[in-house]
């Protein structure tokens, strides 16, 4: 296997003098060439005549959208003529204490919906006692539907439709506290994560989507979520980061209906939840009812403190072309796509490693054409065809790569599932169970397979989305937020680096959508990154202590939407011209 060659962790730079602001809110087995894959689905329109009316969606604008074209010399590729940004645009997430001012705030009167999972009864009942003056309905996510008493009901998880035979017995609620994403510390599976997700996010949209939708879409509605240690809150141990990708579902849920607040809760319990004698169910009860309803927030509790989630600026180490092995072997899962081949390309020619792209595609001419072109003597670059999200496909494939080239480096996540682009009210789960394992059961799968390579980090390639969560993106923001806890989680246990890079816009790779969509994106706020500044990127990430980095050039606009304006920018933006934030775009 070779020796393990990981570098030692740089000093976590101080947060003095830095301010932070809160958030506003493939089949038939492996297969091994020198050829890769590459092509994008055609963009998808996503429309609704409601009250969130969206303009079309991009399945992937960094792939699909052009950015403006910067001056080249003449016979120069685009990325090596494009000189680097002088100002910084990378940003760190961070928790901050924040306690609740005096001011009362007290849930509005009204219906309340409480639902939890079996083992998140007791703090379901603790809620309900806080309720007293209410009606309230409890529903539990189990293995039935029926109703188990007055005012009780049980409700299968599996079953995507079941929360539909509610729906007209139960009355419209004001308050909906969700509790499915409680669990207690359990080993890390693709197994275990699919039990997470089926009580956890499937299950808040399907509530969301036949519960709660038809009957108050345009209706004031108090949401909170509540996980429990799902982020890196005051040094504290991420126990549960499968419970992180409610978070990017309930940002989208925020931004799709206007008069919703989607709070997010996330309560530090060390993986243990409380019993129904335990003590603690009644504090914790204050806690999550004590949470006002606002718009675009997450909070943590950890040891009597809350802390509230904020950006800020960050300055990475230089780029250290050493975090990269001269001759090394390296993984890029979705390396056919925009993004991953443009990062095998770098590998092979910036520092002469061999790459192993992994993908579920057969090839077709254009890939194998695209990939020649970016490995001419054909010797670097492996397509490996396999299903990522299978652990066994996975093994298959990793044995193949041992085959060629020995051992691997360094492993890159880049793939992602354009399928499921629509507002929650319209979005197929089928779509949504795809766009989600392409991130949350790729990036478990590897965790899994890839352990005992002798690795020097782990990367993945998460998305702006996590904080932004755009109408229309809900699978694909809620695999963010699980990726970025993840890494976390990750970098807390296992023995090499691993990190996460949010991307903003990638606006120069892969085929030209058209100048509609560029100039929404401008609108927007977003600059484009070239393929030599998230190379760039990449390196100084991997030389940093960070185990999440936001990469993320953009405008006031965009800055103002999470909370970076003003004496937290970090770069000139350029005018731009005032534009509603409504339209839906995937930033890579």
């Amino acid at each position: 296997m070779g020796s393990r060659n990981v570098r030692p962790a740089l000093p976590r730079p101080a947060a003095g003098g830095l301010s932070g602001r809160r958030l506003f809110g493939g089949p038939g087995g492996p297969r091994g060439e020198f050829l890769g894959e590459g092509t994008r689905r055609p963009v998808t329109e996503v429309r609704d005549a409601g009250d969130d009316r969206l303009p079309p969606v991009l399945p992937d604008t960094a792939s699909t959208a052009p950015a403006p074209r910067r001056p080249e010399a003449a016979g120069a590729p685009e990325d090596e003529a494009a000189p680097l940004r002088t100002a910084e645009f990378t940003y760190t997430c961070t928790w901050q204490p924040a306690p609740l001012t005096a001011t009362a705030h007290d849930t509005p009167a009204g219906p309340v919906l409480i639902l939890y999972t079996p083992a998140g009864r007791p703090l379901a009942d603790a809620i309900a006692a806080r309720h007293d003056t209410d009606d309230i309905v409890h529903v539990e996510l189990g293995t039935v539907t029926r109703q188990s008493a007055p005012g009780r009901w049980e409700l299968d998880a599996a079953a995507p439709e079941a929360p539909a035979a509610l729906r007209d017995t139960l009355p419209r609620p004001r308050t909906v506290y969700f509790l499915g994403g409680l669990r207690d510390a359990a080993k890390d599976s693709t197994a275990e994560l699919d039990r997470a997700e089926e009580s956890g996010v499937r299950a808040l949209f399907r509530c969301a989507r036949h519960l709660v939708i038809p009957s108050a879409a345009t209706r004031e509605t108090g949401w909170k979520v509540v996980t429990n240690d799902a982020w890196p809150v005051a040094g504290g141990r991420v126990a549960n980061p499968y419970a992180a990708a409610l978070a990017g579902m309930a940002r989208v849920l925020e931004n799709e209906h206007r008069r919703w607040s989607v709070p997010v809760v996330d309560l530090g319990l060390d993986g243990r939840l409380p019993g129904p004698g335990d003590p603690r169910r009644h504090e914790l009860a204050a806690l999550v009812t004590a949470e006002p309803a606002e718009r675009g927030v997450r909070v943590a509790h950890r040891d009597g403190v809350r802390h509230r989630q904020a950006l800020r600026p960050v300055t990475l180490p230089a780029a250290d072309a050493a975090a990269i092995r001269t001759g090394g072997t390296y993984a890029v899962v979705g390396g056919a796509g925009g993004i991953g081949l443009e990062t095998a390309r770098f590998l092979a020619r910036d520092h002469g490693a061999r790459v192993a792209l992994i993908g579920r595609s057969p090839l077709d001419e254009d890939r194998r054409r695209r990939i020649a072109d970016a490995d001419p003597d054909g010797s670097r670059l492996l397509y490996v065809r396999a299903d990522a999200s299978d652990e066994d496909g996975l093994r298959a494939g990793l044995a193949l790569v041992h085959e060629r080239f020995g051992p691997v480096h360094g492993v890159f996540h880049s793939a992602l599932d354009h399928t499921a682009a629509a507002l929650v009210r319209n979005l197929d789960e089928s779509a949504l169970r795809a766009g989600l394992a392409a991130k949350t059961g790729v990036s478990v799968a590897l965790a899994s397979v890839f352990a005992a390579e002798p690795l020097d980090f782990l990367l993945f390639f998460s998305s702006a989305q996590s904080f932004l969560g755009d109408p229309g993106l809900a699978g694909y923001a809620a695999a963010s937020t699980f990726q970025d806890a993840y890494a976390h989680a990750l970098d807390q246990r296992m023995p090499f680096p691993v990190r996460s890079i949010d991307w903003g816009y990638w606006g120069t790779v892969g085929a030209v959508a058209g100048e509609v969509h560029r100039a929404r994106l401008t609108r927007q706020g977003f600059r484009s990154i070239s393929p030599r500044e998230g190379w760039d990127t990449v390196l100084r990430a991997l030389a940093g202590p960070e185990a999440q980095v936001l990469a993320l050039p953009a405008e006031e606009i965009l800055l103002e939407r999470l909370g970076l304006g003003g004496e937290l920018r970090t770069h000139e933006a350029r005018p731009v011209a005032p534009a509603p934030v409504t339209a839906t775009a995937r930033p890579w």
